[in-house]
């Protein structure tokens, strides 16, 4: 039977067996020798108990006094040695801090890793699939959304497209029926018709409803039914869901990019917003455009002499958007994506990651680009024998219709918006659910790739989050927001010209010989001043900046060497748009002086003392 005896060093009861009676053995606790009492023959003798040291009076003001904080620990439970988080048995690394369990320092690996603030690069081609099929198992319903919204978006770009169509011809035809009956008073030459007033008092011509006492000048026949409020409301409405289509993929690849590179498992839920849409929309096709515009400007040389070689040299120029897609999303999904808009960050970041960038390329030209691109060829290549197979067959439904449905005339309005239009549309819809519904699945799954590209390739790219507050801008983001105000300044022409017109209907009443020369000097000078006002009125107010130098984050300060600066007045600031228009005369130069100069400032700069910087946190 056991024998317990009792350490003379800690205290400590040991139970050894009877083997070791008058032996001596070692304390598991404090290791020192204890001897075990021999036991006599016959009897079961114990060595008699060695009385307890009296017990410390507790202190009664002290809470902690009885805790044995030996026993504070959990010996159980085992720890990071780096960080003491709480690992499993299985775990090599740990989760929090990367350090390897067993030696609790950084392997090669986490080295990597923590200076390239990502994964090792290479492991990219190995992780990428199976991550992004785990993302799609978990978010298969956006692959619905976007089949269904797609769909909506491009059956109702046609359907307003196929009304348009409609409205124009029809229209045309009607002017055109005008112009023979009225040969003699009415001339078309180009693209504008004439209508002369014959001779003698009281002589009138009357065309398209209205009756004209002096001669005129419209628009011909195949260009004025364009500019009626009706095209131009089917214009709009085509151009509206058109941007739907593109509005709603960069929404969803920023939104699941965002979500891949700040680590998160899940995209939160959002819902659809079409506005918000035909805003991103706008991105979706003037991104490519932007990027390419040297090239498109050498394009459109070329189609001036040959169109046909014009469109294959713009072909041609458009497939690098289409490799710097991965690179251009990472961008758009950061708070500055400035970059992704010139072409000299996305060829530099094209460079840097190749074999990536032609990797996801490939990817999705096999996986998303075939299905869509095999089905253009074929319409294109069978479109003489398609397009009058659905004319054939939409003559046929529209003549059952109204033979069993609805008795209308052939050719009316009434039978185009009750017959024609929705079965266009439903047609359309069945179709575009099919193939979108091949390739959605596919689409959301290389969103996640491309968010996975942004985290294992994030140190090549020349991503930007955050300005110091004042830091001067550059040549590129200034030039991103010309572009912005160039189509502001365009509208303006518009309204300048409208002036300009008007003055010279006015004109023309006095009976001045020179009227058309004279509108068109009145509309170029209003046209100088509203470019005024808009810079003017725009950099000297509460902005401190244009439309496009705010959309992209950027205002116009005073260089007074002031910690912080202070805003423009006006005045200043309509001497400074003179002076910009200084520098529009030296051909740009002054513009471009901006690429040199050390304090980033172009000549208007220069001669105002003001600089552009980026708008800070706290403005």
């Amino acid at each position: 039977m056991p024998i317990k005896v009792q350490c003379t060093e800690c205290q400590t009861v040991l139970s050894v067996s009877d083997q070791a009676a008058g032996k001596a053995v070692k304390c598991r606790q404090c290791g020192g020798k204890v001897k075990v009492p021999g036991v006599a023959a016959g009897t079961a003798a114990e060595a008699p108990a060695k009385a307890r040291p009296a017990r410390k009076a507790q202190d009664p003001d002290d809470l902690f006094g009885d805790i044995n904080l030996n026993q504070v620990e959990d010996t159980k439970k085992k720890v990071c040695p780096g960080c003491a988080n709480p690992v499993r048995d299985e775990d090599i690394e740990c989760p929090k801090c990367g350090v390897t369990v067993a030696t609790g320092v950084l392997s090669q690996r986490q080295r990597i890793r923590r200076e390239r603030k990502g994964p090792p690069p290479e492991e990219f081609y190995r992780d990428v699939w199976g991550n992004a099929w785990k993302f799609f198992k978990k978010h298969w319903t956006y692959a619905i959304r976007t089949t269904l919204i797609w769909s909506m978006c491009v059956s109702m770009a046609l359907t307003c497209a196929y009304a348009l169509n409609f409205y124009v011809t029809r229209r045309q035809a009607s002017l055109e029926e005008m112009v023979q009956k009225e040969k003699a008073n009415v001339t078309v030459i180009g693209d504008r018709m004439y209508i002369k007033i014959p001779e003698g008092k009281g002589n009138k011509v009357e065309f398209d409803g209205k009756f004209y006492q002096q001669d005129a000048s419209l628009w011909a026949p195949h260009i004025l039914p364009w500019q009626e409020p009706p095209a131009v409301f089917w214009i709009a409405m085509t151009a509206a869901f058109s941007l739907g289509f593109g509005g709603w993929f960069w929404t969803m690849a920023t939104t699941i990019t965002n979500t891949t590179m700040a680590g998160e498992k899940r995209v939160k839920r959002f819902t659809f917003d079409f506005f918000a849409n035909l805003t991103l929309g706008v991105r979706f096709y003037a991104w490519p455009t932007v990027l390419m515009l040297p090239f498109l400007a050498v394009a459109g040389g070329v189609a001036a002499l040959n169109p046909l070689a014009g469109g294959i040299v713009a072909a041609v120029f458009m497939i690098f958007p289409i490799l710097v897609l991965p690179a251009a999303v990472v961008h758009m999904a950061q708070k500055y994506s400035y970059r992704a808009w010139l072409l000299f960050w996305m060829a530099r970041d094209f460079g840097r990651s190749i074999g990536a960038s032609l990797y996801v390329f490939m990817m999705m030209l096999f996986l998303v680009l075939l299905i869509p691109g095999g089905v253009a060829g074929a319409v294109a290549a069978t479109s003489q024998r398609l397009v009058p197979w659905l004319q054939a067959q939409e003559l046929a439904a529209t003549d059952w219709l109204s033979s069993n449905v609805m008795a209308l005339e052939a050719g009316g309005n009434l039978r185009f918006l009750l017959f024609q239009m929705p079965l266009i549309f439903s047609a359309s819809f069945a179709f575009f659910c099919v193939l979108f519904g091949l390739i959605s699945c596919q689409v959301i799954f290389m969103m996640r790739v491309i968010g996975l590209y942004g985290v294992y390739f994030r140190t090549d790219l020349s991503i930007v989050n955050e300005f110091p507050d004042f830091e001067r801008a550059t040549f590129g983001p200034r030039y991103l927001a010309f572009l912005v105000d160039l189509i502001i300044m365009v509208l303006l022409t518009g309204v300048g010209m409208f002036i300009g017109q008007m003055f010279g209907f006015l004109f023309s009443m006095y009976g001045w010989s020179f009227a058309g020369q004279a509108a068109l000097g009145v509309g170029g000078l209003a046209s100088l001043i509203l470019w005024g006002m808009y810079f003017s009125f725009g950099e000297s107010g509460a902005a401190r900046a244009t439309l496009g130098k705010w959309s992209i984050g950027i205002v116009v300060m005073k260089d007074d060497g002031l910690p912080i600066p202070m805003p423009m007045s006006r005045d200043l600031a309509f001497k400074r748009s003179a002076s910009a228009f200084l520098s529009v005369l030296t051909l740009f130069i002054g513009f471009l002086s901006c690429l040199w100069r050390e304090d980033r400032k172009a000549m208007h700069d220069a001669m105002t003392k003001t600089k552009v910087v980026w708008q800070p946190e706290t403005t």
